[in-house]
């Protein structure tokens, strides 16, 4: 039997229709975080056991009051968030948010932390969302319209020369186990320079090229450069020469495809990751890698920058004394390194305990330090917002500069981020081949040197 629908019906379903879908990217950010949230808590508990750092101290406790906070915190977090990702800097807003807000909130509930410093970390995190809300987008134009390929490619094999001329690898056992001992036995033969080459190989030049080739699907020079990577941890012997390249991949490609709801595919590929680390955990072969993904990687910073945030709130700050920034002009308030004495603190002696800028800024010269810290993080994003607007693809900017913005909002200082970790290298190329990169993500560039500067098929002559 045939049925009509009345014409109000149908209105009423499509003004239903219209309400979901205008309403659905601010639902669904809290719908994103709430799993993550619950995910990570499960990771946490399975890690959490014995403590982190092994220590009991940070032993998993159920603490139904602290819980209840967590989430209160937890969906002002989801507020702040830009529901539709449409730049460099919202992109960025939901990483720092999945690393390292929501693992602070989930040790808060169920380890340790305080109110105090949950307000300091999720102040800072609002900060930036504010100070890059919607508006103008700098303006920035590219330098070169040709093909960076042959000018990396120089950096890359320039940058190994300088890494194996500088140290001794005759006497290093490169198995697995040994991996620290080799590290240790190649700092000490390798020239001061050294962790800026390597870190900025790993971080900045292997992480655009490999992007650059997937987003085109050249393979052939897609896997020279994850050879190259796999080189870059031989004379290393850093895991990040293989994680961080590989993490620009994946936020590409998380990113790549999703217009608008990039940030929640950001957190559900790190939920992903959660999830095979718990199966890693679980399986009694590969416990030490399920452990080193769920705790080192999401628990452990947010912990380290609780225990910055104690000690510096009882202790002297730094004032910037031992920071690159002061050319070791200022004398030192503490003669130990700051990661050092932490470590020792938290019961680690030898330990070298890093942090975040949250904790780092708090550090040199405490809630100042951390606005300062945000103010500058703020107007980088606004020059990443200006280099992928004129490129016209936001998701290959931040894919690049992911291995950099991660480290930051992980386990680095601010001003090592630029110079050590990749950020200023990683900016620079962008910047300088815009104008080409942007022909080259609208197909309108050939393999070669020179970009083609008018339509691959053109319109036919009337």
């Amino acid at each position: 039997m045939a049925t009509c629908e009345s014409p109000a019906a149908s209105g009423h379903s499509s003004s239903q229709a219209s309400l979901l879908h205008a309403y659905w990217p601010d639902t669904a950010k809290y719908l994103v975080l709430t799993g993550y949230f619950l995910v990570l808590s499960a990771a946490y508990f399975l890690v959490g056991s014995r403590g982190l750092f092994n220590l009991q101290m940070y032993a998993f406790q159920f603490d139904v009051e602290r819980c209840i906070l967590a989430v209160a915190f937890l969906y002002l977090v989801a507020f702040a968030l830009p529901s539709r990702t449409n730049k460099v800097s919202d992109y960025f807003l939901w990483l720092h948010a999945a690393v390292p807000i929501v693992p602070t909130l989930v040790f808060f509930a169920f380890s340790g932390g305080s109110i105090p410093f949950l307000a300091l970390a999720i102040g800072a995190f609002i900060g930036i969302r504010l100070l890059t809300l919607p508006g103008a987008i700098l303006a920035i134009p590219g330098v070169s319209t040709s093909s960076p390929e042959r000018a990396v490619w120089i950096g890359i094999f320039i940058l190994y020369v300088l890494i194996i001329a500088g140290g001794d690898y005759s006497s290093i056992d490169f198995s697995p186990e040994n991996i620290y001992l080799n590290r240790a036995q190649i700092a000490e033969s390798q020239s001061s320079y050294f962790e800026y080459l390597h870190t900025n190989l790993a971080k900045a030049l292997l992480p655009f090229l490999l992007v650059f080739y997937y987003a085109r699907s050249r393979w052939f020079p897609f896997l020279a450069t994850l050879i190259c990577s796999l080189g870059v941890f031989l004379v290393s012997q850093h895991r990040a020469a293989l994680f961080f390249p590989l993490l620009a991949l994946l936020c590409f490609a998380a990113t790549r495809r999703s217009k608008r709801a990039g940030g929640g595919n950001l957190v559900a590929m790190l939920t992903v990751v959660l999830t095979i680390g718990m199966i890693f955990t679980l399986s009694d072969m590969t416990l030490l890698l399920g452990d080193i993904i769920i705790r080192r990687t999401f628990i452990v910073p947010g912990a380290l920058n609780f225990e910055y945030f104690s000690f510096f709130n009882n202790n002297p700050f730094t004032l910037f004394s031992d920071s690159k920034l002061s050319f070791g002009l200022l004398p030192r308030v503490y003669q130990e390194q700051i990661p050092y004495l932490i470590g020792y603190q938290i019961g680690l002696p030898g330990a070298h305990a890093n942090s975040s800028y949250l904790g780092s800024g708090y550090q040199q010269a405490g809630v100042v330090g951390v606005l300062l810290y945000v103010l500058v993080i703020s107007a980088t994003l606004h020059v990443l917002d200006g280099i992928g607007n004129r490129m016209s693809n936001h998701c290959f900017v931040f894919a690049v500069c992911s291995p950099s913005l991660f480290w930051l909002i992980d386990s680095s200082d601010l001003p090592s981020v630029y110079l050590t970790h990749g950020l200023i290298l990683a900016t620079a190329i962008l910047w300088y081949w815009a104008g080409y990169l942007r022909l080259y993500f609208a197909g309108l560039d050939s393999t070669s040197d020179t970009p083609k500067t008018r339509p691959i098929n053109p319109p036919a002559a009337r």
